[in-house]
């Protein structure tokens, strides 16, 4: 036994024997872990110590556990040696350099950083137009009447309201496991796992009927569903950082599904839907515990295939963004056939087609009915959405009862300027193209219902909430 430098005993936290080496607890308590030499899948020493891959997991040996930072290169040269010496140990190193070797090219991380890159550029945009969350998120009803692009944009939108919550959260996720994942399979796998845990979350998502879901956390799931089935069956092919505890790793899966289950506004069934789908997409790449060595001509295709899909998503939203008269019109027509929207989604899908653009007549009517729609949902007790309805009335030349309609919204509003100044367009005293700036965000949290006691503190309802879809 010798001494470390401030007089106290030293064990080395490695004891080589011939058929195997233990590795001591760090108090030196119990017999210490035994472990096969050709269950070593990588070791690597570093500043702050040396770290070992084994089937069973990883061994972290901090620097100073060591005498010296000599003595860490040394352990990880003996280990080497005796692997060596094992029978075929020669392969066994081979293929501990190969995984720590491939696993290091920079080249191998577009996927990850496009997709990212992708999520942030949809997030400015978002902010600039509320529209696209209207145009790009995933609501099963729109999707089954042929509205599939909603299937990859859903994946690049995040809630504004949050912000930067939801989409740090996803993003940071997406990044720590993408990279893990990119590491090992290449950038064309990984791509194909990242389609594949998005169009599974939105397929379950279905399957669990949520109205309206957005949000990249279906990858992120993919993702770790990925990393999961790497760790389990392909361990030799991972080098050691590139590696998480087992006992973290499912802690932190346990703690993750909790928060599926007892957060009301989370896509639990989105998750898991993605985690399924990028387990096993990844399970495809998996030949004898090991990682493929190429990905074959048939993965370069899928990959190439699953980008020009969402091009041609984000390409098919571009009618509907510009506020294209019959793009909008389709759409409302397709709106007015969902039997689960949301008072909130028809009112702003008529206000978008009288809005955006010059309204054909048709469209003009379809907005009335969807505008008609959302009152009634609403019992006609909010003002935002009898402004929408005033206004397709206004549009399609029913001037009284667009007055009729303001007026209520004046009344329930207590009379604020924004609906006075809508009034006086449709009477004829503003000029009927000079619409008033929309009414700040919150106006109505600050009136009191007229309906009730003047000292109510707010109305039952409050008037066009901007709606929280289910966020993942």
């Amino acid at each position: 036994m010798e001494l470390m430098e401030n007089g106290t005993p030293s064990r080395a936290p490695l004891e080589f024997e011939e058929d195997g080496f233990i590795i001591r607890s760090r108090h030196g308590l119990g017999a210490g872990q035994w472990v096969a030499y050709g269950d070593v899948t990588h070791a690597a020493c570093s500043r702050w110590g040396l770290a070992i891959g084994t089937m069973a997991g990883i061994s972290l040996l901090r620097r100073s556990r060591f005498e010296s930072a000599e003595s860490v290169v040394e352990a990880n040269r003996e280990l080497r040696e005796r692997i060596a010496a094992h029978p075929g140990g020669a392969e066994q190193l081979l293929q501990m350099d190969a995984a720590g070797a491939e696993s290091t090219r920079l080249s191998d991380r577009g996927a990850v950083y496009g997709f990212i890159a992708l999520c942030l550029v949809v997030q400015f945009l978002q902010f600039s137009d509320p529209a696209f969350l209207h145009v790009g998120s995933f609501i099963p009803s729109l999707v089954g009447q042929g509205e599939v692009w909603r299937v990859a944009t859903a994946n690049l939108l995040h809630d504004t309201l949050i912000f930067p919550l939801h989409i740090l959260l996803n993003l940071i996720c997406i990044f720590t496991f993408g990279t893990l994942v990119e590491r090992t399979l290449g950038r064309d796998r990984a791509i194909v796992v990242i389609g594949a845990s998005a169009a599974g979350a939105m397929w379950a998502a279905a399957s669990a009927s949520y109205v309206e879901v957005i949000g990249a956390s279906g990858v992120a799931a993919g993702l770790v569903g990925s990393v999961l089935c790497l760790e389990f069956n392909a361990t030799r092919s991972l080098p050691v950082w590139s590696r998480i505890p087992r006992r973290i790793f499912i802690f932190a899966l346990i703690v993750q599904g909790m928060v599926d289950i007892l957060v009301p506004f989370v896509a639990g069934a989105a998750h898991i839907g993605g985690f399924a789908l990028g387990y096993l997409t990844t399970r495809l790449f998996i030949t004898e515990g090991r990682v493929q060595s190429s990905p074959g001509l048939g993965v370069r295709r899928l990959a190439g295939a699953t980008i020009f899909m969402v091009v041609v998503a984000i390409v098919a939203t571009i009618p509907l963004l510009r506020g294209d008269p019959g793009a909008m019109e389709r759409h409302g027509l397709l709106v007015l056939k969902m039997e689960d929207s949301t008072v909130r989604y028809d009112n702003e899908a008529a206000w978008r087609i009288l809005t955006e653009g010059e309204a054909r007549e048709s469209g003009v009517q379809v907005a009335v009915l969807l505008a008609l729609r959302a009152a009634r949902r609403s019992d006609w007790r909010d003002p935002n959405v009898l402004d929408t309805l005033a206004e397709a009335l206004f549009a399609s030349g029913d001037a009284y009862s667009a007055l009729e309609v303001i007026d209520q919204a004046i009344f329930l509003s207590r009379g604020y300027r924004y609906f006075v100044e809508q009034r006086k367009r449709f009477t004829g005293e503003r000029d009927p193209d000079d619409r008033p700036a929309p009414p700040e965000e919150g106006w109505y949290r600050r009136l009191p219902d007229p309906l009730e006691e003047p000292d109510s503190e707010e109305p039952k309802i409050d008037p066009a909430p901007p709606g929280e879809s289910i966020w993942i």
